[in-house]
């Protein structure tokens, strides 16, 4: 979330010596059009990895430092040849052989972050999630039932208008969103717009489901509770069906809309994050006036921590007290991906205990509302290689800071795909039972990719009994850059496949060609994701419409208890 701050990225060190002797490389004939020289250096060296996964090539041999593993490493290719390395847990790719890139630039400034073998094909993803309170007539499809063929209808881009002969049999009409599903969780009604002849009647089902049509009114509108049955949810149908006599009706809008709920306020609640500790130490007042500014009422700030105490106590002190005098709770924010290892997470309790210490001396206005943990060890390097591993001690230091929170109270900061993620179970059993609230990174701009990004967590905190606070970006977020590549006889992606069955991926500098026993990437496709698409880019107009519409959506999950806005205040 700190953005430019928390992100890892490897780190290489090239310092390789050449070794004139074999070392289970040939080099194949040169990008420039030179031969195969079996005589031409192999350079050996050592790969090295520190505790955060990070890699570092020296020559070999060497020295090992502390906490660092290191294994021999040959390589065909002179140290200037490299720019960049990143350790792949197999060698062997799940289904077709490419490797896919993530980072940031084009072209010669592109600078990977990340690498992974393309997924093998299997089972197709599930649907996305229909729209709340936004019209769903465009996007159905239409087909007539019954056997005496007696209905029929016309459409336009917003209305649907069905006629229907008089007849003793079934028949209507069947509005079909494709692969799209209700969203997990919401507590929602299907709300009819129609204007007709009296007699007709709605119902929404599955496609192999008989569900029990209710009357809609010939001149309004018909709030309908969706069908309990899960295949109804899953693969949706809504239906109109015929009078027994002769009738006309048009429908005007069909829309998934929350169910009204009494506990909802009328304007989410709003939190803000300031990361740069010299604002509250600094400018105190103006930034107190930031945050109202934003409407906001809990602000999120760090500290620097000496000595067991938070550092300049009396002055954080002192801007406690003011922004609760202004109705802002303060509440200081922790995290670094390291904290989900052995040793980040021993300083990470070490820190909280400072802050909890600060808690039980403090008067009440100059108490902090709790901690924030925004740790995302997914960001580590090895966490491609082993996310079980990083996964676990991400519960691990859970589960200390719990013990040593009291008296404060936590919310951690969680990725949007963690529900989904196949070794959730890791973590999630834990966030339930530590946290007093929740927020989720739901980093899109448009309100229907917002609400795609934010369901699964909406759903498992509902279920969980978690409040959860849905944070947007608004900060400066470059482009990411996705780049494709499949094996070829020559390119500048090559694949160094070690003992024991794991790789190092290494992009070169520029292509070469290698005998087709060795693995080298040609590049097939780069894909720019937009930054616009992740962050509003502090075009806070564009921000509040989408506040406005994402709030009364998110209204549908019981859960849902405000917004988090990252990137307004420095």
């Amino acid at each position: 979330m700190n953005h430019g701050v928390k992100r890892a990225a490897s780190v290489i060190t090239w310092l390789i010596v050449p070794v004139l002797q074999p070392w289970g490389f040939v080099l194949g004939q040169q990008a420039g059009g030179a031969a195969a020289d079996p005589t031409r250096p192999i350079y050996r060296a050592m790969l090295c990895s520190d505790r955060n996964g990070r890699l570092t090539i020296t020559h070999a041999p060497r020295e090992v430092p502390p906490g660092e593993e290191c294994r021999s490493l040959g390589l065909p290719v002179p140290p200037s040849s490299v720019r960049w390395a990143f350790a792949l847990a197999a060698a062997t790719p799940p289904g077709p052989d490419s490797l896919v890139l993530s980072g940031t630039g084009q072209d010669a400034d592109f600078a990977p972050t990340a690498a992974s073998f393309a997924e093998k094909p299997g089972l197709p993803e599930r649907p996305g999630p229909l729209p709340l309170e936004q019209s769903l007539i465009p996007g159905l499809s239409a087909r007539v039932f019954g056997i005496e063929e007696r209905a029929v209808f016309v459409r336009t881009d917003s209305e649907i208008t069905m006629q229907c002969r008089p007849g003793a049999r079934a028949a209507g009409l069947v509005l079909d969103p494709g692969r799209a599903r209700l969203p997990d969780g919401a507590a929602l009604v299907l709300r009819w717009h129609v204007t007709g002849d009296p007699g007709f009647s709605a119902a929404h089902a599955s496609v192999d489901s008989d569900e029990q049509s209710i009357p809609v009114p010939s001149d309004g509108i018909l709030d309908q509770a969706p069908s309990r049955s899960a295949a109804a949810w899953e693969a949706p149908r809504f239906v109109l069906s015929c009078p027994a006599g002769a009738g006309s009706l048009t429908l005007h809008d069909l829309r998934l809309a929350p169910q009204p709920s009494p506990r909802m306020p009328a304007q989410a609640a709003r939190s803000a994050w300031a990361w740069r500790s010299q604002r509250w130490r600094e400018t105190p007042e103006r930034l107190v006036a930031e945050a109202l500014a934003l409407e906001t009422r809990r602000l999120f700030v760090s500290v620097e921590i000496e000595d067991g105490t938070i550092r300049e106590e009396a002055r954080f002190s002192d801007f406690v007290r003011l922004a609760g005098a202004s109705g802002i709770a303060v509440a200081v924010v922790e995290g670094d991906p390291g904290m989900a290892l052995e040793e980040g997470r021993a300083e990470a309790i070490r820190r909280l205990g400072a802050l909890a210490a600060y808690q039980r001396r403090s008067a009440g206005d100059r108490q902090l509302a709790g901690v924030q943990y925004d740790i995302e060890p997914y960001l580590l390097p090895g966490f491609r290689t082993d996310p079980d591993h990083i996964l676990r001690g991400w519960a691990a230091t859970l589960d200390g800071l719990s013990a040593a929170a009291p008296p404060l109270a936590l919310d951690l900061v969680l990725p949007f795909w963690l529900p989904r993620h196949g070794a959730s179970d890791l973590v999630l059993p834990m966030v339930r039972r530590v946290a007093e609230r929740v927020t989720v990174m739901a980093y899109r701009t448009t309100p229907s990719e917002i609400l795609a990004a934010a369901e699964p967590m909406l759903a498992w905190s509902t279920t969980a009994g978690r409040p959860l606070h849905v944070a947007l970006e608004a900060g400066p977020v470059g482009d990411e850059t996705t780049r494709t590549y499949r094996r070829a006889e020559s390119g500048d992606l090559l694949l160094v496949t070690e003992p024991g069955g794991g790789g190092v991926a290494l992009l070169l500098a520029r292509p070469i060609a290698l005998p087709a026993s060795d693995r080298l990437y040609s590049l097939q496709r780069e894909t720019i994701f937009p930054g616009s698409r992740v962050s509003f880019l502090a075009d806070q107009r564009r921000l509040e419409e989408a506040l406005t519409q994402v709030s009364a959506r998110f209204s549908a999950w019981p859960s849902f208890s405000g917004i988090a806005l990252h990137g307004l205040i420095d």
